[in-house]
């Protein structure tokens, strides 16, 4: 029960209570007068009488958050213009929304974590997408541990949008992956500390990240894509497949190969760059520090750009060695960039892009992805059997390991991977290895079986 002590001009009243996980702990409020203490211990005797966990666990955080407002509003010390500007702390903080801590807090967040454009673009679209609809007009420190469990099972059942729904029935869409609630949850999570530390919230709700069950990424067997490759008519998209398979390239790293890199007398080139595209509103929040350019738009009303930025990790920087039909089709192609240098005169936009459209523009590393998934249809690959552009990467990594007889240093190293990312995500079993894998069994067991038979029938 509730109990009401006296320390020196302090009344204070001292109780136990149960928090949303579980752990009993003990309260002790301080008031000022008797009379403020004893009518807080009968209320609380009365929650206790009738067990009312959730009032009681209400009358704590009430508690907590009025003694910080007391502590920020006592609090007059604080004298920086730049903290006045942005009042991460207010004594306001505590009846303000999820969105308007989440506006505040994305952008010093990215900065802080050095983020690329890419992935801010990611952070703000599951925001906007996902989170502010659920919770972007809840008062951020009333929200609790059972409403974040609600959250993602909400979650766990929200259908698709985009490509995924599109001209579906309302049965046949499939609701988001374990992987995309993940995520989901991870960026909502990733601000509770800093709006703890900010006075948006008292504490940090308790929850537990959803279980995710990853999609691996198909992959084809050398002979394969060669067989594609023999297929594929465009000779841009023939080449971008060519030079992602061969080299174990991703989708911007094929799109940003610099000319100026490729030295044929050393069957070489270096990947220093990447194209993608990003949002103007990340490009606004984002340091430029690892963006070389940024291209003009094709659509002036366009919400978003196509960059040149640094390679993903320090480790993508790398020299590749070229194949000669590679470096065959390379010439052809640099002799058809020098064409059309001529024909589109001053015209040509030269940014020294090996793959680039007639009048030297970049492409889009998603424009690799659609026609890639075409010529496959084309060629009549079942759908189970089709892979991503990315694909196409795994298929050569997985192609090398095998050659180099297991080598994960050498192969992760020439990819731009740590060994463990490479023996984690790229290292499928294929289909004929579990062939012949049952055929050596048969072989081993079926033979052995049957010595022992005309061994024991001799016998």
């Amino acid at each position: 029960m509730a109990t009401y002590k006296v320390r020196g001009s302090s009344h204070s009243v001292i109780y136990p209570y149960r928090t949303e996980t579980g752990k009993i702990k003990q309260q002790w409020e301080s008031y000022k007068t008797e009379l403020e203490a004893i009518t807080r211990q009968v209320f609380i005797g009365y929650l206790q009488k009738t067990n009312d966990i959730i009032g009681l666990q209400k009358a704590v955080n009430e508690y907590k958050q009025n003694r910080l407002l007391e502590k920020h509003n006592m609090d007059s010390s604080v004298d920086d213009k730049s903290l006045e500007k942005f009042k991460p702390i207010s004594c306001d903080n505590l009846h303000r929304t999820y969105r308007e801590f989440a506006t505040i807090w994305l952008p010093l967040h990215a900065r802080k974590k050095r983020f690329s454009p890419k992935t801010y673009d990611s952070y703000l679209s599951n925001l906007e997408n996902h989170i502010y609809p659920y919770f972007g007009d809840r008062i951020m420190s009333a929200i609790t541990s059972s409403d974040i469990d609600g959250f993602v099972d909400y979650l766990s059942k929200k259908p698709c949008n985009g490509y995924k729904s599109f001209n579906k029935k309302p049965n046949d869409i499939p609701v988001l992956s374990s992987a995309t609630v993940k995520r989901i949850y991870n960026v909502y999570n990733s601000g509770l500390e800093t709006a703890k530390r900010w006075g948006f919230i008292i504490d940090i709700p308790h929850s537990s990240a959803p279980i995710e069950k990853p999609k691996r990424r198909k992959a084809w067997e050398y002979q394969k894509v060669s067989a594609t490759l023999d297929e594929i008519e465009d000779k841009i998209l023939h080449l971008a497949v060519h030079l992602a398979f061969v080299c174990s390239l991703r989708a911007g790293e094929t799109a940003g190969i610099e000319v100026r890199t490729i030295d044929f007398c050393d069957r070489s080139y270096w990947i220093t760059q990447e194209v993608q595209r990003v949002s103007d509103n990340s490009l606004k929040e984002i340091s430029h520090n690892e963006i070389f350019r940024i291209f003009p738009k094709d659509v002036s009303t366009a919400k978003s750009s196509l960059i040149l930025k640094a390679p993903k990790t320090e480790g993508s920087y790398r020299k590749q060695y070229l194949t000669t039909p590679l470096m065959r089709e390379i010439r052809d192609r640099l002799r058809k960039i020098e064409e059309e240098k001529s024909f589109f005169g001053t015209d040509y936009k030269d940014y020294g892009l090996l793959i680039c459209k007639p009048d030297g523009r970049p492409y889009d590393p998603s424009s690799f992805v659609k026609p890639f998934k075409q010529y496959q249809t084309s060629l009549g690959i079942a759908k189970s059997e089709q892979i991503e552009f990315q694909g196409l990467r795994k298929s050569g990594q997985m192609h090398k390991v095998r050659l180099s007889q297991y080598n994960y240093q050498l192969v992760a190293e020439n990819s731009g991977q740590s060994p463990a990312v490479l023996m984690k995500n790229y290292n499928d079993i294929l289909e004929t290895e579990k062939r012949t894998l049952s055929l050596l069994v048969e072989t081993s067991f079926y033979t052995a079986v049957e010595s022992n038979a005309d061994s024991t029938v001799q016998t």
